[in-house]
């Protein structure tokens, strides 16, 4: 082992498309189904910056609602229980990287980070999935006032966390998010498939038991 491989401490799982497939084409169906509206109609209307500021905890539930409602055609019966209906289905199986994880975690500090926002969490990460029984703690954007790729998230995680840069794996499927991680001293890895993600934890020493089938 070189010295690298013996530094390692803490590794800090992505969430979307890393430990849950994420399904933006369902919620789109839902909130086609329930307006009447074409699926393009909905997919062009989806106010991206608004949900990025929503991520960040700054927007309030019934205010992200009323911008996406208000950019729909109009007038628009969009009823704001089938928003919240229709965004649940964004968020899919469990992954095999959660198996991962759980035999990850006697050995390191496992962290979430992500961008998501308080909706999802409530409903559904700490109610449906398996994966929140083997962390140590999360960093969620909504609470950071910051979302991935903007260094202060990651600068926040090292802060809550108590960790060190050097010390730190991210994983990742969003190349960018990866690059800003390497250029603060942790170590990056872009998330593809469990094969490779198994490959470059041992590159970095990190030894991936048997992985226990998810439950």
């Amino acid at each position: 082992l070189n010295n690298t491989t013996l530094m390692i401490k803490n590794i800090f799982f992505d969430i979307g498309n890393v430990l849950i497939l994420i399904h933006p084409d369902r919620c789109i169906q839902y909130w086609a189904d329930s307006t009447d509206l074409p699926l393009d109609i909905i997919k062009n209307a989806f106010p991206l910056e608004a949900h990025y500021t929503y991520e960040k905890g700054e927007l309030t539930e019934h205010e992200f609602f009323l911008v996406f409602r208000d950019a729909l055609p109009q007038p628009c019966c969009l009823k704001e229980s089938d928003f919240w209906r229709g965004w649940q289905k964004l968020l899919g199986d469990e992954t095999a990287v959660s198996g991962l994880m759980k035999s990850l975690s006697p050995q390191y500090n496992i962290w979430l980070l992500s961008n998501t926002n308080p909706q999802h969490i409530k409903d559904e990460i700490d109610l449906r999935y398996n994966f929140p029984e083997h962390i140590d703690g999360a960093i969620y954007s909504f609470e950071a006032a910051s979302r991935k790729p903007d260094t202060a998230i990651y600068d926040y995680a090292l802060k809550e966390s108590g960790a060190v840069a050097s010390e730190s794996v991210f994983i990742d499927d969003l190349l960018p998010n990866i690059k800003v991680a390497n250029s603060l001293g942790w170590k990056g890895i872009h998330y593809q498939n469990i094969e490779k993600l198994t490959t470059d934890l041992l590159a970095l020493g990190i030894t991936v038991k048997e992985m226990e089938a998810l439950a």
